[in-house]
């Protein structure tokens, strides 16, 4: 099997249709796309022991996944999330397509607008269009307040995203990839947006065809149709309705990639206030989740997840989020920088997922100093090593500095590419593999003229 086809395998885990996985079934929950309750949290936590193995991922498009189900589990679990007020069933799940927005919309000062009603109208035009089932499972709409944590670096075939003109507020539109990829075709009112998102998604279904190699992503179909095509589908604002600088294209290539929130948002002590958990590697246990429900609970706030695996826990006042802050420090989250962990991606790795033969986690944990050494001496991006389990790099689909890719109970070495790209060196063990991504970094910083 090529490379190609073999990083098609798999699907996006649902309640109706779970992933088998190395540790049991794997099923992704549907959950509201601005806030979550600490009473939702605390039953999440719930089910992940009573019908899992305990363990809940944060994935990279804000997203809860529970692990370790199994066939007997599955119903009971089914039947406990029919009485969870915000999570769709079964049936309502496979009709939701994946729309992310920016996480603090609505708390964010620097915001142009709260995009929090623009997104619960999406999600259900996009809903009530049996058509659109037929888009691919990763197919993603992103819709970004403008403000402080923007949605740049995630990769979306549909984008909008707030810009202000004088004193109107209107939505610039592009197409495929991340901010600095898309292609911008127009702008459009903030009423207008589920209209035009179910357009061009329509049309992007029209134009994919049917055969065995159609597009599955928005940037594949347009290295195929001309721009022009998708822009005439829809009736978008004429780039003479604003300056063509704004509408025209989207952001510069090479944005910096920004580094996970963590971090505490206020303007005066009586205002509400917000922290930035990152969750390590992604993954949480039942107990962290029910910790972070407990302090948001008691001081009477509520949580939003983020596409950067960190948790915002907005709470009334800034005092009461330092005091968040505080009880969550020792919980085995990350409320500090510098921290190693946040430099690294990995995957779960053996034995979660059946297609890897290496501890991806554990390894990277031993990794954390020599991570820090390839971030620090190559700028532009936090995360400064890869570890992934095999060669379809869950975990980072971005380039990275230095990529370990388990294969056979050893590690391939990739330099400046993703998992799937041909490696430097192969075959390594752990003590080999570091050894390797040190000379790295002295030789980074020897060439940079530093010691």
């Amino acid at each position: 099997m090529s490379v190609a086809a073999e990083m098609r395998r798999g699907w996006c885990p649902s309640v109706a249709r779970p992933m088998p996985t190395g540790d049991g079934l794997l099923v992704r929950l549907s959950l509201p796309a601005d806030s979550l309750p600490p009473a939702l949290l605390h039953a999440i936590a719930s089910c992940a022991r009573r019908f899992g193995n305990g363990l809940v991922d944060l994935t990279r498009r804000g997203n809860l996944q529970l692990r370790g189900l199994s066939e007997v589990t599955m119903p009971g679990l089914i039947e406990a999330l029919s009485s969870f007020e915000g999570v769709a069933s079964p049936h309502e799940a496979e009709s939701l397509r994946d729309v992310m927005m920016s996480p603090l919309s609505g708390l964010d000062p620097k915001a142009i607008c709260d995009v929090r009603p623009i997104v619960r109208a999406l999600r259900e035009k996009l809903a009530g269009e049996a058509s659109l089932r037929a888009l691919p499972a990763k197919f993603c709409f992103t819709v970004d307040d403008g403000g402080d944590f923007g949605l740049d670096q995630i990769a979306a075939d549909i984008r909008f995203k707030a810009r202000r003109e004088s004193s109107d507020i209107f939505f610039m539109v592009a197409l495929g990839g991340c901010e600095g990829e898309a292609r911008g075709i127009g702008g459009c009112a903030p009423s207008s947006v589920p209209e035009i998102a179910v357009a061009l998604a329509r049309t992007f279904l029209n134009l994919r065809g049917a055969s065995k190699d159609a597009p599955r992503r928005m940037a594949e179909l347009l290295k195929r149709t001309e721009i022009e095509t998708l822009s005439r589908s829809v009736g978008l604002l004429s780039l003479s309705s604003h300056r063509s600088d704004i509408v025209e294209g989207a952001a510069s290539p090479g944005l910096r990639e920004p580094g996970p929130p963590i971090t505490m948002i206020y303007r005066r002590e009586e205002d509400p206030a917000s922290i930035g958990i990152a969750v390590p590697f992604g993954q949480l246990t039942a107990d962290q989740l029910d910790d972070i429900a407990n302090q948001t609970e008691a001081f009477g706030g509520e949580v939003r997840l983020t596409p950067w695996r960190t948790i915002f826990v907005a709470n009334r006042s800034a005092i009461k989020a330092v005091n968040t802050d505080y009880r969550l420090e020792n919980s085995g989250l990350i409320t500090r920088e510098p921290d190693p962990r946040l430099n690294i991606a990995a995957c779960p790795g053996k034995p979660a997922c059946a297609r890897s033969t290496v501890l991806t986690r554990e390894n990277a944990r031993m990794l954390g100093s020599v991570a820090q050494g390839l971030r620090l001496s190559s700028p532009g991006g936090v995360i400064g090593l890869h570890v992934s389990g095999c060669a379809k790099g869950c975990a980072r689909s971005a380039v990275t500095k230095a990529t370990l890719v388990g294969r056979d109970g050893r590690y391939d070495l990739v330099i400046d590419g993703v998992a799937h790209d041909p490696p430097v060196r192969e075959g390594l063990t752990l003590e080999e593999a570091k050894i390797a991504l040190e000379q790295i970094v002295e030789a980074m910083w020897a060439e940079r003229g530093e010691p």
